[in-house]
Order: C-alpha cells, then sequence, then structure tokens
C-alpha cells in the first residue's frame, strides 16, 4: 500500500499523511465519469454514450475533476483507516488539495487528528448480580400454564369466587329499556375490567344485578354516569388432569415425563441465554460507568442517523430523537472503551482468526474491530465479581409493589333494584 499513502510525521494526536493515486488510475477513472455522463446526457446529432470527450468536457470540466478528487480521497482514506486501525477525532482532516489532472499522477497530504479514549481503569473487579433458577419449580410452572390455556368452565350454583368465569348482561347508564344488554364475560382475577371490578363480582350469584362505575381513587370524583350489571351464571374453572393425555395435546410427545424432559431442556437453555446477556451487560454497563468521557460527535451523529433510519417514522418527536442519541453514544463509547481495554491488555486477533471469521459483506477492520472487542468482553468478564441472588432476595418483577391504581370500580347504591339485589356496597369480601 506504500504506493497509495505514507505517513509522513507524527505529532501528538496529528498524523500527516501523503497520499498518491497513479496517472493510469486517474485517467481511468475520469474516463468512467467521462462515460457515465455521455450516457445520461442528451444532445441531438449524437446518440447516448457517443458525445465526444471535449464536448463533455467543455461543458462539465470542473465538476468531472471536483468528481474525481473527491472519489480519490474517499478510497485512499478509507484504505489509510482500514490499514492504520485509526479511530479519527473528527471526520474531516485538513489539508489543501490540490485538482487531478488527467494523463498525471495525483499527490497531496491531508493531516488527521486522532481520537485518543482515555486509558481505561477499574474495569477488572467490576461486580455482576444474576439471578438463580429452580428448574424443577419452572418445569412445573410452565406445566400449570398450559393447564390454564386448556381450562373448562362448568355452570355452577354458588356464589362467584376467585377463578371463576362470571357471564354478565352489561347495561350503559341511561339506555334501560333502549338499548341490547351488551354480554360481557369477566374472570375474575384477571383484572379484565379495571381495578376494583372483580371484587364487586365475588359473592354475586346468577340472578343479582348492580350499578357500578368508575371513581377517581384520591377523592371519590365519579367519572361516567353507573352502568347497569346483571349476573347471567356463574361458571366454575375446570383444569385438565395433568397426565399423558395432556402432554400429548400440547406437544408431539407420548408420555408426561417426556414433556417434562423437553421443557426441562428448554428451560436450562433459555437461562443460560438470560445468564449470558445479562453478565455481559452487567460488566460493560459497570466498566462504563466507571471510565466516562464523552465520544466524537460524528460517530454519534453517523450512529443515530442509523438507528433514526430503522424506526421508519417521518417525523420522529424530540423526545424520539434525544433517546435515540443517547442509546447511539452509548454504543459508542462501549465500542471505544472495549478497543483501548483490549489495547491496554495486549489482546490481539491473528490474520488466520480475521479470514475465519469474516463473512462476505465485512470489510477487514470491522471483523478486527469485532473479534477484538469481543476478546476485551471476555477480559472484563473473567476478572468480574459475580454473585448468584438467591430466589428469595430477588426483587418482584416489576421493581415492587404496583403503584396505586388512579380510578378504580365502586357499587352504587340503587333504590329501585330488583329485589335480593346487593346493593349496598358495604359486603365483607370487597
Amino acid at each position: 500500500m506504500g504506493e497509495c499513502f505514507q505517513v509522513v510525521s507524527e505529532e501528538g494526536n496529528q498524523r500527516k499523511v501523503h497520499f498518491r493515486r497513479s496517472a493510469g488510475e486517474v485517467s481511468r477513472l475520469f474516463g468512467s465519469i467521462r462515460r457515465d455522463i455521455s450516457r445520461d446526457m442528451k444532445m441531438p446529432g449524437f446518440r447516448p454514450g457517443r458525445i465526444p470527450v471535449e464536448i463533455i468536457d467543455r461543458r462539465f470540466g470542473n465538476i468531472i475533476v471536483a468528481e474525481v478528487a473527491d472519489r480519490i480521497r474517499q478510497d485512499l482514506t478509507s484504505e489509510l483507516l482500514s490499514e492504520q486501525d485509526w479511530i479519527l477525532d473528527d471526520s474531516d482532516p485538513e489539508g489543501e488539495m490540490q485538482l487531478p489532472v488527467d494523463g498525471q499522477d495525483y499527490e497531496f497530504d491531508l493531516t488527521f487528528s486522532l481520537f485518543e479514549t482515555p486509558e481505561p481503569v477499574d474495569y477488572e473487579g467490576v461486580e455482576v448480580s444474576l439471578p438463580s433458577v429452580d428448574p424443577d419449580r419452572a418445569v412445573e410452572e410452565t406445566l400449570q400454564s398450559f393447564r390454564e390455556q386448556m381450562v373448562e368452565f362448568s355452570e355452577v350454583d354458588r356464589p362467584a369466587a376467585a377463578g371463576d368465569l362470571v357471564l354478565l348482561e352489561a347495561v350503559p347508564a341511561g339506555s334501560e329499556g333502549e338499548d341490547e344488554p351488551r354480554s360481557l364475560p369477566v374472570r375474575i382475577g384477571q383484572d379484565q375490567i379495571g381495578p376494583g371490578f372483580d371484587d364487586l363480582l365475588l359473592g354475586a350469584a346468577a340472578g343479582d344485578e348492580f350499578r357500578a362505575r368508575m371513581e377517581r381513587t384520591a377523592d371519590g370524583t365519579p367519572g361516567a354516569d353507573p352502568h347497569l350489571f346483571r349476573v347471567v351464571e356463574v361458571r366454575e374453572s375446570v383444569l385438565p388432569e395433568l397426565n399423558d393425555e395432556l402432554a400429548g395435546r400440547v406437544a408431539d410427545v407420548k408420555t408426561l415425563d417426556e414433556l417434562r424432559a423437553r421443557i426441562g431442556d428448554s428451560v436450562r437453555k433459555r437461562h443460560e441465554d438470560e445468564i449470558s446477556y445479562l453478565t455481559e451487560r452487567q460488566a460493560i454497563d459497570a466498566a462504563l460507568d466507571r471510565n466516562p468521557f464523552d465520544p466524537p460527535d460524528y460517530m454519534v451523529e453517523n450512529l443515530s442517523a442509523d438507528f433514526m433510519s430503522r424506526l421508519d417514522e417521518d417525523e420522529p418527536s424530540d423526545e424520539t430523537r434525544k433517546a435515540v442519541r443517547d442509546m447511539a453514544a452509548k454504543k459508542v463509547r462501549e465500542f471505544l472503551l472495549l478497543r483501548a481495554i483490549a489495547a491496554k491488555e495486549g489482546l490481539t486477533v491473528s490474520d488466520e482468526e480475521i479470514d475465519a471469521g469474516r463473512s462476505p459483506e465485512e470489510s477487514r477492520s470491522s471483523v478486527l474491530d469485532r473479534l477484538r472487542n469481543r476478546l476485551a468482553v471476555e477480559h472484563v468478564i473473567s476478572h468480574a465479581t459475580i454473585t448468584v441472588m438467591d430466589p428469595a432476595e430477588r426483587a418482584p418483577e416489576g421493581g415492587g409493589a404496583s403503584p396505586a391504581p388512579e380510578w378504580r370500580w365502586v357499587k352504587v347504591p340503587d333504590s329501585g333494584a330488583a329485589p335480593g339485589a346487593d346493593t349496598d356496597g358495604d359486603r365483607e369480601d370487597q
């Protein structure tokens, strides 16, 4: 590559590079651009692609020269960065470029400013906290979920209890006798209609009716007018037996033991994947927290643009743009920190490893970065302090207790309700 470029001086983070393209390569590029223009140009008396060079140069000479200069600069800069493994502080190098001349060698100098990631510190000994898993319990919970998916319901002559399916007729406020009641099946315990509604159904029996509406939890401010609800039927859930027949319905197996074994394998694989992801993510995040720095703006902007293109939003909000930029900045910092860790620890990748791990669409430099940064991640993890939490110590899903609902269903007394209807709203089981 010495014919193409040569690093002629190094001072601090500045690198002055002399570039050269041979006369033959310059002429070939001039000819290629002229042919492209000739094919697209329409001129009376000439067929497309047959317009004389003199005419094309007279009309587009300055544009052609500028295009040749830009292409050579981009190609040589890309070759330089791939070979030198540099990260630039700014995407625009400095230097006065002479314009190329067809048939002559093209030479010019550019000065690049390199980005120097601060020397990484405290990346060994980061703390990682991982969840434990009880495989037997996970298998039984999965089997129970299969039973729930195949649940059937049988009508019962008793008040509704937790887990029952209650069939209701709902009549909107003010429409009694006008509109047909709307059928409304509600499974007690699944909070299908909103906070508090399931409580109103506990203890209700077929034939009961009540009025209810939503009220603000804080001060009892009513929402919409109350609806009239009639209990049509109470059905008890009937779960299928946990046996070989169920196993055959769930999967292509003959016995429950086979199903348990298959679920166990899936649980272990899922847990291993989760542990691998959490270990890597926590280790990297901890190292990033200990090594704050601002990455080059152009790298963040380029990655942000890539992320935004994947969102496929015509007019993303300011909040979306900020979230995308923050995510891009973190990914760039992660990339640069892992490079710096690899350099500090002397982690290298051989040419053979690069060739073996390279896909057809990848550049050599991108494969080097990927494999080398992978070594850096493994180094951080191998020196991390990893703790496996006891299930009893794990925080509840969702980060703790759920906040109190802002609105809640409450029963509304109705002196005109049918005899025997429970309308006082004071049942002990609410």
